[in-house]
């Protein structure tokens, strides 16, 4: 999961880097090709990725154990490695393990990204996580980033 505990923006070059290669078949912009970016975000106001399935649901109870985080980036094929930073509202502590794999999988014309299972260091508590930093794709200088927050739900004493 890579959740920041400081809210750095700072994996921002990382996931950016590891991302140009797909993330440039993003189009952004209009659709008329002329090659403008006119409708797409910028470093001071990243668009932002439409997504769907996400879980656990928001405002949601689940155990502390085994939790795998899941959505999908609608209407894009994307890969790269998901970055959370941890919110003041986030009162879970850590996950374990610390680093959090993630599967990246294309559906039709969607993205799905799944977690591996994991828990929190603290629980009952709130699970809340926010980007990690946006991705900017250098072709065409568009720059998105996931919904804030990403995640919201409650953990419950396994």
């Amino acid at each position: 999961m890579g959740a920041n505990p400081r809210g750095s923006r700072a994996a921002v070059n990382l996931l950016v880097m590891g991302a140009v290669s797909l993330f440039s078949t993003l189009g952004c912009g209009s659709s008329d090709n002329s090659g403008g970016a006119s409708n797409c975000g910028s470093a001071l106001n990243p668009m932002t990725f439409a997504l769907k399935d996400i879980a656990p649901a928001s405002g949601s109870s689940v155990p502390n154990a085994n939790i795998v985080q899941t959505f999908t980036i609608v209407g894009q094929h994307l890969d790269f490695a998901p970055d959370f930073a941890l919110p003041a509202s986030h009162t879970a502590g850590i996950s374990t393990p610390t680093a959090i794999g993630w599967t990246v999988a294309v559906s039709g014309a969607d993205t799905v990204f799944t977690s591996e299972p994991f828990s929190w260091a603290t629980a009952p508590s709130h699970v809340e996580l926010d980007p990690g930093g946006a991705l900017e794709d250098t072709m065409t200088n568009c720059v998105w980033t996931l919904p804030t927050p990403t995640f919201s739900y409650d953990v419950t004493a396994p």
